[in-house]
């Protein structure tokens, strides 16, 4: 199986400053994307697969933007743009068609339409918006607020109930509306002991519009009518995070805790189907809470060690919770969507880092890095799936990497 996109950009930025309060921004852009939504290949005679491919997809998407960066006083700075973005979904393509006010399916598929190459088959439009301001408070902190709105014409699709979670890139279509949003953040940035300490507090709220999900028990892989698989949703995301940072000195580094959620909630009246009762559910990369820390330590100009330690909570997932028995055969209720987690995340690795001698005159630079990643040799989960065996379900969790793996490395610079 195999899947691809290429992205071919264009642009043109200008900078005009009339004087030292104005730097004005402007110009133009344009993106073209392909995309191939999926190929199903057999691996030689004797395979079981059968062959299977989805029609590629191709769009463009083009913007203009202005914008103009005003220094008020010496403590209060002000930034504001717009950006107008026209987005084209282009054939060749065939398109299928459904009644009107009900929700697709097959059974209500009526025909199908085929535009030819370069074909405009669906528009969308619209101005994004952007205002930040910046207030130095003191010599050592400053304030900063923000307000953006974004449309994004590039969807993730992805479906957590599989074996290896799956994910699948579609672009905006007749049925598939862009994503948008608007996000309001504000943060607080403070250093210490003349610089060498940073510190940070950032909190962010967001509200989305037509985020792309899918219709319970739906295949979003190798799926030739994916408009009938998917819903639009509605969410709200907010954060916040907490950074301390030492840039210099033999030990540094930095740790940071970030407290994030995003949940949905079915916006679809095509759906014919209610996700959790039309109640908000976590998304599918809902993880609250996560933790980062790397420290370096550095012995010499030679000699140094680092070490990198990650933790998050587990990720969203929809489990059965009962079995029944239906004609003779055995059914699955499944919880609702993403009610349960995996078990929380968390690595750490180290490395000795030796570098080679600094001479003045030499043509390369070269160095060793010799580590242990996953140094706990934690078994951390990637997914759960469930089987059936001899008439009962069994459920079994999937690690990809669940030891400590060395590695060394040798770098060589120009």
């Amino acid at each position: 199986m195999a899947f691809g996109i290429n992205q071919y950009h264009g642009r043109a930025d200008f900078n005009y400053a009339p004087n030292n309060d104005h730097l004005f921004n402007f110009g133009v852009s344009s993106i073209n994307y392909k995309m191939q939504p999926g190929t199903l290949t057999p691996k030689g005679n004797q395979s079981l697969v059968i062959p299977d491919k989805l029609n590629p997809e191709q769009a463009r998407e083009t913007a203009i933007y202005f914008g103009d960066k005003i220094n008020i006083n010496t403590r209060l700075s002000v930034q504001a743009g717009i950006r107008y973005t026209l987005y084209q979904y282009l054939g060749a393509q065939t398109v299928y068609n459904y009644i009107d006010g009900l929700p697709r399916d097959e059974s209500t598929r009526t025909d199908s339409t085929v535009y030819g190459a370069g074909k405009t088959i669906k528009t969308y439009h619209g101005p994004e918006i952007r205002l930040s301001l910046r207030y130095i408070v003191s010599d050592n902190g400053s304030f900063k607020w923000s307000y953006n709105t974004l449309r994004q014409y590039i969807h993730l699709l992805s479906n957590t109930t599989a074996i290896s979670p799956t994910d699948v890139w579609k672009l905006s279509d007749p049925y598939l509306k862009p994503q948008s949003g608007d996000q309001f953040s504000m943060g607080y940035y403070q250093n210490f002991s003349s610089n060498t300490i940073e510190t940070s507090v950032e909190v962010y709220y967001k509200r989305i519009k037509n985020f792309a999900d899918y219709k319970s028990g739906a295949s979003i892989v190798m799926n030739h009518s994916i408009e009938t698989s998917l819903i639009n949703t509605k969410g709200k995301a907010w954060g916040a995070e907490f950074m301390i940072r030492k840039p210099t000195g033999k030990l540094n580094g930095w740790i940071s805790y970030t407290y994030s959620r995003i949940q949905l909630k079915m916006d679809d009246s095509l759906a014919g189907q209610q996700i959790n009762k039309g109640e908000y559910y976590p998304a599918n990369f809902d993880k609250p809470h996560a933790v980062n820390a790397i420290a370096n330590y550095k012995f010499s100009h030679r000699y140094s060690v680092s070490l990198n330690a990650q933790y998050s909570t587990g990720r969203p997932i929809t489990l059965p919770i009962a079995v029944f028995n239906l004609g003779g055969s055995q059914r699955v209720y499944y919880s609702e969507r993403n009610q349960f987690r995996i078990p929380d995340y968390f690595r750490m690795d180290f490395a000795l880092n030796i570098e080679g001698n600094h001479k003045v005159k030499k043509a390369t630079h070269n160095s060793w890095s010799v580590g242990l990643y996953n140094m706990t040799g934690r078994k951390n989960v990637y997914s759960i799936y469930f089987v059936e065996e001899n008439g009962v379900i069994n459920g079994y969790k999937l690690s990809v990497i669940g030891t400590i793996i060395p590695y060394v490395t040798f770098n060589i610079k120009f």
